[in-house]
């Protein structure tokens, strides 16, 4: 019987289809699904930017915007870009509106008791941690998120928790 599941995002493809199959399953089961996004620290101005989408706070996009003006103009003598942090509210901001279209998708699938959490720190950690203390029955996780190196065939979230929960993990793609 599955009455937990956890489901990791990160608005990749692969995570938005971890949210359809959680949601059918939540809704075969009755199952409780507690979606998990962390912060997105290593993702670029621009992933953010298109992960948030025209849809959000229009205050949020400007700061988004004004960050991206930042860094086109930092750009040093050799035409490397120079990074500019990105603001962890900014990031916090992305992650709900990341996880609320998440929720809507899952309820949309016929899950019934879908909560969200944002978080910082390890991805792979926190979803571990979260699966434990809620006592997970099943993780379903996309099988690649956003990372930029191609060519893996298990995104090394996906791998790291498939490794260490002590649930049944599925990876989607």
């Amino acid at each position: 019987m599955i009455n937990t599941i956890v489901v990791p995002i990160d608005g990749s493809d692969h995570a938005n289809r971890a949210i359809e199959i959680a949601g059918d399953i939540a809704a075969k089961f009755d199952a409780k699904v507690i979606i998990v996004q962390a912060l997105l620290h290593g993702a670029s101005i621009s992933e953010i930017r298109d992960l948030y989408g025209p849809e959000g706070d229009p205050e949020v996009l400007k700061e988004i915007e004004t960050l991206e003006d930042a860094m086109l103009s930092a750009v040093s003598a050799d035409m490397a870009t120079v990074p500019v942090p990105i603001p962890s509210e900014i990031l916090r901001r992305v992650g709900d509106q990341i996880s609320q279209r998440a929720k809507e998708i899952c309820e949309g699938k016929g899950a019934k008791f879908v909560s969200t959490l944002v978080v910082d720190g390890k991805p792979a950690d926190n979803v571990v941690a979260i699966a434990e203390h809620e006592k997970a029955d099943l993780i379903v996780m996309g099988r690649r998120g956003l990372g930029n190196i191609s060519g893996l065939l298990m995104g090394s979230v996906s791998h790291k928790v498939s490794h260490l929960a002590e649930c049944a993990c599925m990876t989607v793609k």
